[in-house]
């Protein structure tokens, strides 16, 4: 039963009860807490194809257990439930996050034009894109921007839980490479609210460690994950189709982290390279806020 459905943004107690010949057998209590983000996304399907299309590689079926992990919470993430083991159907997935040149194409053959355009392709000079940047993550797209070109490619966006899995391998390892290479966190601890995780142990031939300088897809090739994908940690921060409600806020759930590590203050997101369970909160407040240097996407597509 879907309780939103049944009973909508109704916090509180619920009582199930079940009954046999009107004896009542069990009773149980859900507390639903105030507050607590709900998914209200579902993915829709797209055509389906025996091979894998151009650019995209076969994720096979499979079940692996998915955790979570994320930075401070000053608005409370959706944490409950996992650890859990999900059963995962197949699907296809971007080798790299789309680009630049990719997203032109898109823009030209639909005529594209958001209805809100603020910040939108903000690093394009007059509509086009910069000088060798042709094959970097295409950013400063909304939600729908992806979305719409996404449909026009026959794909949609992944699920957090179909990028996390696709993105360690099906067995759940924390970073896209060789699962043995060990990599260490140290935490500095700023306030009582603010935490900062220092990461050692990353190369930068396996990803952009967080130089600030964002690069070409395929610039680190090393970092390939065994079944092919590339650019999953320290690229862009990449969108998922995953979108929470608390009764106050709309948030979407971003992935892998992202080429830029701020340093002049602590109250930006963190970025850097993240672990593939590690989740960051993107408050939907606006296509115009959603648009910025550090957030792309890449696509799926269902066999």
């Amino acid at each position: 039963m879907d309780i939103q459905e049944k009973f909508g943004r109704y916090e509180g107690k619920i009582v199930v009860q079940l009954f046999e010949s009107e004896e009542l057998v069990d009773e149980h209590v859900i507390e639903m807490e105030y507050g607590t983000p709900r998914l209200i996304s579902s993915p829709e399907k797209t055509p389906r194809s025996d091979n894998a299309p151009k650019g995209m590689v076969k994720i096979p079926s499979g079940s692996f257990e998915m955790k979570v992990s994320q930075g401070d919470q000053f608005i409370p993430y959706p944490t409950s439930g996992y650890p859990r083991t999900i059963s995962m159907d197949g699907f296809y997935m971007d080798r790299y996050p789309v680009t630049n040149q990719e997203f032109k194409e898109f823009l030209e053959a639909t005529g594209y034009h958001p209805s809100d355009k603020n910040r939108f392709l903000a690093h394009w000079v007059q509509g086009q894109i910069p000088k060798d940047m042709e094959q970097h993550p295409v950013v400063n797209v909304s939600l729908e921007d992806a979305q719409a070109y996404a449909k026009w490619a026959g794909k949609r966006l992944p699920t957090e839980a179909e990028w996390q899995y696709a993105a360690s391998s099906g067995d759940g390892r924390d970073w896209p490479w060789d699962q043995n290479l060990k990599v260490k966190k140290r935490f500095e601890y700023v306030t009582n609210t603010l935490t900062v995780e220092h990461l050692d142990g990353l190369g930068e031939e396996f990803c952009n460690i967080g130089n600030g300088i964002p690069e070409a897809v395929g610039s680190h090739p090393k970092g390939k994950n065994p079944w092919g994908l590339e650019d999953l940690v320290g690229s862009v921060w990449q969108m998922t189709s995953d979108i929470y409600e608390n009764g106050t806020n709309q948030m979407m759930i971003m992935k892998g982290g992202s080429y830029f590590k701020p340093s002049s203050s602590w109250w930006y997101v963190q970025g850097g390279p993240r672990e593939t369970h590690y989740r960051q909160m993107l408050l939907r407040v606006s296509p115009g806020f959603e648009r910025n240097e550090t957030v792309g996407f890449r696509c799926v597509a269902d066999y």
